[in-house]
């Protein structure tokens, strides 16, 4: 002791330890017990939530060394290598819908909220109910990447998700026989339903009347080829086009015809203005639906 007291004077030295890593020298750290500690704290037990586990993939070796009195120690820069070199599992709580993973948070109780605030929102509008799984990856881009996958969009997916399955229940709701009504003929009023007795006619009523401006255009409810244009008595100028399937739409007191029998139309298309030709009391579109030649109420299918 007192010779390497009397060497530590003589070089100008003070003792310090060695810190080798499978067998290689990675630095010098001043005091031994503090800086097990520092690895102990610091890099064992991680203050960040994520981490669930943390594991040294190779174990640190100390010697005790002689160093220059001014060199300055390598805790930091050793810390930095144990951590590189350690192996750590991370832990997050995966938000799941229909038990497919859907988003990623942090915390137990994070999930618990997202969940509750999901369910109340949107529990009415889903099939399957929002649930938690507790997810473990040991790679830190695969980490990264899960954090991509937010609440927020996950929320968006969810609206688009619903839009979809509405425009899907609205689409068959107005389609009859395979035959899709993805247009209203005219925009307008409607001044005369399915069904009604009115003085002006002796009979019910078989279509809808939509009042509107005299030409104003009419589109064809679907698509289809033109049976006929022409005038047809009390229907005035009438167009009839057959959607197949036995499904027929009649568009009667046109003020002008725009297609001619034989012609292919699509869903949209302009056929025809509003008039009040034939047995009319105003400008308007006489709107019928015939499936295999009896009418029916085009309100089950446009205009509701």
């Amino acid at each position: 002791m007192i010779f390497l007291s009397i060497l530590i004077l003589k070089c100008n030295c003070k003792i310090a330890y060695k810190v080798s890593i499978d067998g290689k020298t990675v630095g010098y750290v001043e005091n031994k017990e503090k800086f097990i500690y520092m690895v102990t704290t610091q890099v064992l037990n991680s203050e960040d939530e994520n981490i669930d586990f943390v594991g040294l993939e190779s174990i640190p070796e100390y010697s005790i060394a002689l160093i220059g009195k001014n060199k300055e120690t390598d805790e930091n820069s050793i810390l930095n290598i144990i951590k590189l070199k350690s192996d750590v599992t991370y832990k997050l709580y995966a938000v799941t819908l229909d038990g497919e993973d859907r988003a990623y948070v942090d915390t137990l109780d994070e999930a618990k909220q997202k969940v509750a605030e999901l369910t109340e929102t949107y529990g009415d509008d889903v099939e399957s109910e929002f649930g938690i799984r507790e997810v473990y990856t040991d790679n830190r881009f695969e980490y990264k990447d899960m954090k991509y996958a937010t609440v927020t969009k996950l929320v968006g997916t969810i609206e688009q998700e619903i839009q979809e399955k509405e425009e899907e229940e609205r689409k068959k709701a107005s389609t009859i026989n395979g035959v899709y009504f993805s247009v209203a003929p005219v925009s307008g009023t409607i001044t005369s339903r399915f069904g009604v007795n009115e003085s002006i006619r002796d009979h019910s009523h078989g279509g809808l009347d939509i009042a509107a401006r005299n030409g104003t255009t009419i589109v064809a409810a679907a698509d289809g080829v033109v049976k006929s244009a022409s005038y047809s008595g009390g229907y005035g100028n009438l167009v009839v086009i057959d959607h197949g399937n036995g499904i027929e739409t009649y568009y009667g007191h046109c003020s002008k015809l725009y297609v001619s029998a034989g012609q292919s139309v699509s869903a949209g298309e302009s056929i025809a203005a509003v008039g009040s030709t034939g047995h009319s009391t105003g400008n308007h579109l006489h709107f019928e639906v015939r499936v295999n030649g009896k009418q029916v109420n085009p309100q089950n299918y446009l205009y509701n």
